[in-house]
């Protein structure tokens, strides 16, 4: 039994310490610490290592998208405003919330299309999930708080994707994603009221 774990764990090592670091990612993120970028940007990596194993070249992609994004967050978050401070959490407008909306359309079917020519074999789902995931980890770099309604959304909809092709530890990770992401809503949607009302 000892030696079936150790094979296991040996053989879902990348897999597994790249889960570890995207919670970590998430859990430094609803604290607003910058070091959540780093974190995201070496899972991001060790992600793609497990997709192109997988031959899920549309999830392998969505982890490029989110290695660029993982720096453009770094950045913005660096930016300071002219009175010195961090960017502040903001609400999303419902003219920017139309637009994401249609974003994630184009970008479900661009992707989905284009995932037609590989073979995965739910193009248009996992095209949807990167459209979800690009624009969720704009959103949060933004410090727009309804980024993590969207990634709760995305994260179960990966839940179910990564069960359809049986990489449970994964399907464990997004569960336990999808319950930090309402985590982090809830920390977010506090300091929010209190910038508010500051």
């Amino acid at each position: 039994m000892l030696i079936k774990i150790i094979n296991w764990l040996s053989t879902h090592a990348v897999e597994l310490t790249g889960s570890i670091l995207g919670i970590l990612y998430v859990l430094y993120a609803s604290r607003q610490n910058i070091w959540c970028w780093l974190l995201g940007i070496i899972s991001c990596a060790l992600y793609i290592i497990v997709f192109f194993t997988a031959k899920l070249y549309g999830d392998m992609s969505l982890q490029v998208f989110y290695l660029v994004l993982g720096f453009y967050g770094w950045y913005s978050w660096l930016k300071k405003t002219k009175d010195d401070v961090n960017p502040a959490i903001k609400n999303t407008s419902k003219v920017l919330f139309i637009w994401v909306l249609i974003s994630v359309l184009i970008m479900t079917l661009g992707f989905g299309y284009l995932l037609t020519f590989t073979d995965d074999p739910i193009p248009y789902w996992d095209g949807f999930t990167n459209a979800l995931g690009i624009t969720g980890t704009w959103m949060t770099a933004r410090k727009y708080i309804e980024n993590w309604l969207l990634w709760i959304f995305a994260n179960l909809v990966c839940v179910g994707v990564y069960m359809y092709k049986g990489l449970y530890p994964t399907v464990v990770f997004y569960l336990i994603m999808t319950l930090l992401a309402y985590r982090a809503y809830l920390i977010w949607y506090k300091e929010l009221n209190a910038q508010k009302h500051a």
